[in-house]
C-alpha cells in the first residue's frame, strides 16, 4: 500500500509562511472560506488534508473510519505522522523503554482500556475538591509578586500555579516539584537536550511508582500501581509512565499560555473586563471565550482515513491523513457571529462551543481541571486583584518554537506590574 501518497503537482500550503504569524486568524479564514480540506505540508516532507471548518472538525473526531493509530489502515507500512516528527529529535534508544501505550495514540478498546484507569482522577467531583487547593497556590504566588511590585506573570505565576497542581494529583513531592518543572520547561525548549530531560522526568516517575507500592497514598501514581497489580486491566510500567508523561506535558504548558494569554485578551477588551467585573458570576462563560480565543493548542492530531471516502465533498484515500485546524474551528463564524470579538456573554448552543479540548472519544479528559484552573487564575488576577497590568506591548512579547518547524508557539516571558 502506499503511504500518505499524492500528486506531485497539486497545490500545498505551508503552515510556516509569514502569513501564518503575521495574522494567523486572518489567513486560516481564507483558507477556510476556500475550501473545507486544504493540503497543507507537514514537518518531514508529508502532505496533510488540513480540516477547516467547526463541523467537520467534529466530524473527524468521532466518525471511527478515521484511527489516530496508522497501524489500523489496512496494508499501511511504514511510521505515523508523529513518529516521524519524533525522529526528528533524535531521541536516545533508552526513552523506549519507558513509553507503552500512549492515550493520544490509541484507538476503540485500547484507548477504552487507558482512558477508563484515568478516570477517577478526573470526575467533576474530584476535580472541584481541588479547589480550595487551587486558590490558596494562587493567592500565595500573586502575594508574593505584588510585595515585589513587579514580576513576570508566566514564570512566577502561571508556571508555578499548574506545575504544583499537576504534580499533587499525581503525587510527586513538594520537595521534587522544582526539578519537575526544569525538565518540562526543556521539554519543550528546542535548545535544550531534550533527551535528558525526558529521560530524567521518566527515571523519577518509574522510581516513584516503586515507593507508592511500597506506600500507597491517595493520588495518581497510586491508582496506577493499583491497575498495574490487577489482572484484568493489563497495564504496564511503561504504560503508566507513558499515560504520566502525556498528563504532565498536557496539564503544564497549553494552561501556562492559557492564563497568560487570557490576561493579554482581556486587557485589550476592557469593556469585557469591565463587564466580567460588574458581574463575576459570568466568569465560567469567560473562561470559555478566553478558552476559545486565547488557547496555544493550534491543530489536533493528525487522523488516518482507513478506507477510501468522500468527505465534505472531497475524495479521500485510505492512509490519508487529515488535522483538524483548532485555531480556524474556533474561529468559525457559522459557529461563533463576530469570531474576532472577545464577548464573554456568548453563549454557544450544547456541542458547538470551543474546540480547544478537542471532541469525541478523544477530547481531553483534564478539561475540567483546566477550567478550573484559568476560573481561579482569572478571577484572582482580573476581580479580586485590579492591580495587575501588563508591562510591554504587544510587539516587544516575544515567542518561541517548541520543536523543529511546529507549533504551538509559546509566550517566553509577560512582564507585569502590580
Amino acid at each position: 500500500m502506499r503511504k500518505f501518497e499524492t500528486s506531485p503537482d497539486e497545490p500545498v500550503v505551508s503552515l510556516l509562511s509569514p502569513e501564518f504569524e503575521d495574522d494567523p486568524v486572518g489567513a486560516l479564514a481564507r483558507l477556510r472560506d476556500r475550501s473545507p480540506l486544504v493540503r497543507v505540508g507537514f514537518p518531514g516532507g508529508e502532505r496533510v488534508w488540513l480540516v477547516t471548518r467547526a463541523e467537520d472538525i467534529r466530524k473527524v473526531m468521532s466518525d471511527p473510519r478515521f484511527v489516530v493509530d496508522v497501524s489500523k489502515v489496512p496494508g499501511h507500512e511504514g511510521p505515523s505522522l508523529t513518529e516521524q516528527m519524533v525522529a526528528t529529535l533524535d531521541l536516545s534508544d533508552e526513552l523506549s523503554d519507558y513509553f507503552g501505550a500512549n492515550l493520544m495514540l490509541e484507538d476503540g478498546q485500547s484507548h477504552v482500556r487507558l482512558r477508563r484507569v484515568l478516570a477517577p482522577a478526573f470526575t467533576n467531583r474530584r476535580i472541584e475538591a481541588l479547589r480550595p487547593r487551587i486558590e490558596e497556590i494562587s493567592a500565595q504566588l500573586l502575594d508574593t509578586l505584588e510585595r515585589k511590585g513587579a514580576g513576570d506573570l508566566l514564570h512566577e505565576y502561571a508556571a508555578p500555579l499548574t506545575i504544583t497542581v499537576i504534580c499533587e494529583l499525581i503525587g510527586i513531592d513538594e520537595a521534587d516539584q522544582p526539578q519537575i518543572r526544569k525538565w518540562m520547561a526543556e521539554y519543550v525548549n528546542v535548545e535544550a537536550d531534550f533527551t535528558s530531560s525526558l529521560l530524567g522526568l521518566c527515571g523519577h516517575l518509574k522510581e516513584l511508582l516503586k515507593r507508592r507500592r511500597a506506600q500507597p497514598a491517595n493520588d495518581l501514581i497510586s491508582t496506577l500501581v493499583q491497575a498495574m497489580d490487577a489482572e484484568d486491566v493489563q497495564l504496564s510500567e511503561a504504560d503508566a509512565i507513558s499515560l504520566t508523561v502525556t498528563l504532565v506535558n498536557a496539564s503544564y504548558h497549553a494552561m501556562n499560555d492559557f492564563i497568560v494569554n487570557a490576561v493579554l485578551v482581556l486587557e485589550e477588551n476592557p469593556d469585557q473586563l469591565a463587564l466580567l467585573r460588574a458581574d463575576p458570576t459570568a466568569l465560567p462563560h469567560a473562561v470559555e471565550e478566553l478558552m476559545r480565543i486565547g488557547s496555544s493548542i493550534s491543530n489536533a492530531g493528525p487522523r488516518y482515513a482507513t478506507h477510501d471516502m468522500e468527505f465534505a465533498g472531497v475524495p479521500i484515500r485510505q492512509g490519508d491523513a487529515l488535522t483538524g485546524s483548532i485555531h480556524s474551528a474556533n474561529f468559525d463564524p457559522r459557529y461563533f457571529p463576530r469570531p474576532e470579538q472577545c464577548d464573554i456573554q456568548r453563549r454557544p448552543k450544547p456541542g458547538e462551543g470551543h474546540l480547544s479540548f478537542g471532541a469525541g472519544p478523544h477530547r481531553c479528559i483534564g478539561a475540567a481541571l483546566a477550567n478550573l484552573e484559568g476560573g481561579v487564575a482569572i478571577d484572582h488576577l482580573m476581580l479580586q486583584r485590579d492591580s495587575v497590568k501588563v508591562a510591554v506591548s504587544r510587539s516587544e512579547l516575544t515567542y518561541r518554537d517548541t520543536m523543529p518547524g511546529g507549533a504551538p508557539r509559546l509566550l517566553t516571558s509577560l512582564p507585569v506590574r502590580m
